[in-house]
């Protein structure tokens, strides 16, 4: 373990933490001591030179004026202060010994050369209390395993997930959004303006931690690609990266968003193809693409096989199919005679993509048939399977890939997090639904079976293109 990932592993683990920037107005800076008291974190302090009197609590949080009053080691502190206070508040936890800061307050170098002279002040304060800083312009970190936290009501549970964003409010908006989904973080790392620790260091840790399965990360620029590109072409995990800055004005947004410039994307591109990282474009398609690579199940072939009641969407997923590479799958002959036992004459098809027809909403027995016929055909390497809506025969894929251990990417037309109680009773009785509240617990389940959930088909092809590509280096 070298230097950088030591100090990183030993900030996640941090035991004590200072805030400043809490008051009894609240703020900012109560919403982020708020995140940490929901995660339970141990030993919290807050730092307020305005409160003197003794014995006074926020939050159920003592305060105090400054840091040599609590007469105890800080090992984390995070400043979320208007930023004229951040070099005293940077000055103060380097002669007290705190390890790093996190610099929630913004208005630095995103801000033009002054911001710039100001972060490079900071830095070498920094540096003469061998002391490591986060930001500014960041929200930090969150880890459920050991309390660290950047926003309330977060989950405390961990998961496979490992998320590095040069945006916070990504940061926040992807925690909420997982938490629809049932993905569940190991570490999630905001490092904003990055004048210390940046976005090479926190891929590296991510890399080398054995709790992070997959890599999600938002970007806008980089300084060292150079060891960028070590480090992708030597992690063994999926990585999933969404670059913005992508065109001129998306590139201007960047430099005035967080001080980065975006550099060539026809470059970026060339980089993501060549080491086989996932490029995404938005929110939605980062989720869809995590799901995905939750636990992968390994392929050595792109044929897939499109399974459909709707017959519109049959024909779209296999544009989709075609225009991620993937290749549409000839079943053999015993799997069309099976078929035709089960599928109608008439308003069905049974070469790929096999339409079901509308009797699949009214008939899970046939699904069901469907599924085992198609997925244990030797010429399919993996499924796509596109449904109106989210239904209790999910359970009949999972029952199936204990045996076939196939990718499986599911479209769901009506999105699953939706309540079918806003439906009329009449919608209900046709449709068997499941209820919002359990769809979280039901697409974590999938997820850790290799079965992923998308809102449409380009999205799941694509999915299923890049767990081909990921086990496969010779992939086109």
């Amino acid at each position: 373990m070298n230097d950088i990932i030591s100090e990183i592993e030993d900030i996640f683990h941090s035991k004590s933490l200072a805030i400043y920037g809490v008051s009894r107005k609240g703020g900012l800076g109560n919403i982020l001591l708020q995140g940490f008291i929901d995660q339970e974190f141990p030993n919290l302090f807050i730092i307020n030179p305005r409160i003197t009197e003794p014995d006074v609590e926020i939050l159920g949080v003592p305060v105090f004026p400054d840091l040599e009053s609590i007469g105890k080691p800080i090992d984390l502190a995070i400043c979320s202060t208007h930023p004229k206070y951040v070099k005293d508040i940077i000055i103060e936890c380097g002669k007290y010994g705190v390890k790093a800061v996190v610099i929630f307050s913004a208005g630095f170098g995103e801000k033009g050369e002054q911001g710039k002279k100001a972060e490079q002040e900071l830095l070498e304060i920094a540096q003469k209390y061998n002391m490591r800083l986060i930001g500014p312009n960041c929200m930090g970190f969150y880890c459920p395993e050991t309390g660290l936290s950047f926003f309330p009501a977060l989950p405390t549970e961990s998961g496979p997930l490992g998320f590095i964003s040069q945006s916070g409010s990504i940061a926040n908006i992807l925690a909420f959004s997982s938490m629809l989904k049932g993905i569940r973080f190991s570490k999630s790392i905001s490092y904003g303006n990055a004048i210390d620790l940046g976005f090479n260091d926190f891929l590296e840790y991510l890399g080398e931690d054995p709790k992070t399965n997959i890599i999600a990360c938002y970007m806008e620029g980089i300084d060292d690609g150079r060891r960028f590109i070590k480090l992708v072409e030597n992690i063994n995990k999926p990585i999933i990266i969404w670059k913005a800055g992508a065109t001129r004005a998306g590139s201007k947004a960047a430099h005035s968003h967080t001080g980065s410039l975006s550099g060539n994307d026809r470059l970026w591109n060339n980089v993501f193809e060549k080491y086989r990282v996932n490029r995404v474009y938005n929110l939605e398609e980062m989720i869809s693409m995590i799901q995905a690579f939750i636990n992968p199940m390994p392929v050595d072939g792109r044929r897939v096989a499109i399974i459909s009641g709707p017959g519109g969407p049959a024909v779209s997923s296999a544009d989709a199919c075609e225009m991620n590479n993937l290749k549409l799958a000839d079943l053999t002959n015993e799997s069309k005679a099976k078929l035709r036992e089960y599928i109608p004459e008439f308003g069905s098809s049974m070469s790929n993509p096999i339409d079901l027809s509308l009797q699949a909403t009214f008939d899970p027995i046939l699904e069901k048939n469907a599924y085992e016929i198609v997925g244990t055909d030797p010429k399919v390497d993996m499924m796509l399977i596109w449904l109106t809506m989210l239904t209790p025969r999910y359970k009949d894929l999972l029952k199936l890939q204990e045996d076939i251990s196939k990718p499986i990417a599911i479209v769901s037309g009506i999105d699953v997090n939706v309540s079918a109680d806003s439906f009329s009773k009449k919608v209900k009785r046709s449709f068997i639904h499941i209820r919002a509240k359990k769809v979280p617990d039901i697409i974590k389940n999938l997820n850790q079976k290799g079965i992923s959930i998308h809102p449409n088909e380009h999205l799941a092809a694509k999915a299923l293109y890049n767990i081909y590509r990921f086990y496969n280096s010779n992939a086109n």
